[in-house]
C-alpha cells in the first residue's frame, strides 16, 4: 500500500505536462480528504524516497479502486508507465 494516492490531475495551459495533482492520504480502510499540491513536490518526495504514491479511481458505486504505482522519469516526470517517455502520464485520471 502506498503512503498517498493521486486521484486527479491539472495540466499546464499548453497541456504539455501536469502542473498540480490532487492527492489523498492512504489510511487503513479509507482515504483522506483531497489536497492540491504541485507536481514537482510529489516528484521530490518520490525522488528522496520520503513517500510512495499510486493512482486511485472512483468507481460507479462510489468506492475507490487501486491503480498503478507512480514512478519518476528523469527525477521530474510523474508516470505510471516506465516507458522512459518524457511526459507526465497518470493514466486516465480525471482532471480538476
Amino acid at each position: 500500500m502506498a503512503d498517498f494516492c493521486v486521484t486527479a490531475v491539472r495540466y499546464s495551459k499548453d497541456r504539455n505536462h501536469i502542473e498540480y495533482v490532487q492527492v489523498r492520504e492512504e489510511k487503513s480502510k479509507t482515504i483522506g480528504a483531497p489536497r492540491t499540491v504541485a507536481r514537482a513536490f510529489v516528484a521530490d518526495l518520490i525522488r528522496l524516497e520520503k513517500a510512495s504514491f499510486q493512482t486511485r479511481m472512483k468507481t460507479a458505486d462510489d468506492t475507490w479502486t487501486r491503480g498503478a504505482d507512480v514512478h519518476l522519469i528523469d527525477d521530474v516526470y510523474l508516470t505510471t508507465d516506465r516507458n522512459s517517455t518524457e511526459r507526465d502520464n497518470l493514466g486516465n485520471l480525471p482532471e480538476f
